[in-house]
């Protein structure tokens, strides 16, 4: 298992620099396709990111014990800069490798799955050889070079693709409704001819409207006034009355005083 487990860190150590010829050699080398490949650059990219914490240790000894030119600090430092990068790559790759399950017209995330545990089987020997020997392969170890360019590309064709599937997909089950047919409108009656225009009907003549004549108003004549008989002094009755017409009243020096004489209605004149 050990012998296993040095010749896959061996060859994929060598397939980071030779471009992927000599991984295709191994035993659980990558397959060839780009959805499968990337799912085994996820799974062998996962196993070495879950060791960080296990070889750290002797990976600090190791450096300590053999500096490089820049120093310890310089050569602990690369470390968690490998981490992170290892999460951020992770994350590519599985962004790429849903869109492409979502894309697929059938389902590969069975065979997706079966290329994550191969690339993270290349680390199954970890538990068979020496925290030394083991933190060295740790320490030479970088995924394939073209592991991020490929699940880019393997991304952005997938959501193409998806974007063509769901629009054809769409376009099956939605039919666009045949278009309506226009009602038969009733025909327009046909043209008459018109008929010959009728000559102008004489203006009709005027009518003389006969003058109003004044109204005749009878003369008027002149009504002759009346004149009344000079009014009578009555003479007087019984001693010194004088006695008044009331219809032809005279003056009368005092007060004239109503009275009955000779069976008719007379006035007394009193003196005061």
């Amino acid at each position: 298992m050990a012998n296993a487990l040095l010749l896959a860190l061996a060859l994929l150590a060598q397939d980071s620099q030779t471009g992927g010829q000599a991984a295709a050699q191994g035993p659980n080398a990558p397959p060839t396709d780009e959805y499968g490949y990337v799912a085994w650059c996820y799974g062998a990219l996962g196993g070495y990111a879950n060791l960080y914490d296990r070889v750290m240790p002797e990976v600090t000894r190791i450096e300590k014990a053999f500096p490089g030119p820049d120093g310890v600090a310089a050569s602990l430092k690369t470390y968690p800069e490998l981490r992170a990068q290892a999460q951020k790559d992770l994350k590519t790759f599985a962004s790429a490798i849903t869109a492409a399950e979502k894309a697929s017209p059938r389902p590969i995330s069975e065979y997706g799955g079966a290329q994550v545990k191969r690339g993270a089987a290349i680390w199954q020997g970890a538990d068979s050889v020496s925290k030394a020997r083991l933190a060295q392969m740790w320490m030479s170890w970088s995924p394939p070079g073209d592991c991020e360019k490929r699940a880019k590309t393997l991304e952005t064709k997938s959501t193409i693709l998806g974007k063509a599937l769901n629009f054809n997909s769409a376009s099956a089950t939605t039919q666009a409704p045949p278009p309506e047919t226009p009602a038969p409108q009733p025909e327009a009656p046909a043209p008459q001819p018109a008929a010959e225009a009728a000559p102008p009907a004489p203006a009709p003549e005027p009518v003389a409207t006969p003058k109003a004549e004044p109204a005749k108003t009878a003369p008027v004549k002149a009504a002759k006034a009346e004149t009344k008989p000079a009014a009578k002094k009555l003479p007087p009755i019984g001693g010194n009355e004088v006695i008044v017409d009331p219809v032809n009243p005279i003056p009368c020096a005092g007060s004239l005083v109503p009275a009955k004489r000779g069976g008719r209605d007379v006035l007394i004149c009193k003196g005061d």
